[in-house]
């Protein structure tokens, strides 16, 4: 074991939303959405900008989590860029990717 990651990680406060490492095909193996002190979700758009279409969102309500590992059925595919938008009040997306 090399004791590095299996893959790497990214943190997307909702106060800046974000391209997921850099432009071009990415793959989303897991996310967890901390609701901060007001309900909260994220999209995840196939986009290097806030632009493109959304291929998946979640929610998760005041200062509870919502955790998705999709690293059983080999990730999410996303080919322009990853972009990363997290909404509500202290709301915090922590993002596992290749």
């Amino acid at each position: 074991m090399s004791g590095l990651p299996k893959y790497n990680t990214q943190t997307v406060p909702a106060s800046s939303a974000a391209l997921v490492g850099a432009a071009g095909q990415r793959r989303l193996m897991g996310f967890l959405l901390f609701g901060g002190s007001a309900d909260s979700q994220v999209e995840f758009k196939d986009a290097a900008t806030d632009t493109g279409t959304v291929l998946l969102g979640a929610n998760a309500l005041t200062k509870t989590t919502c955790f998705v590992d999709l690293s059983g059925v080999g990730g999410v595919i996303f080919n322009t860029g990853l972009f990363c938008k997290p909404a509500g009040t202290g709301a915090i997306c922590y993002v596992w990717f290749e």
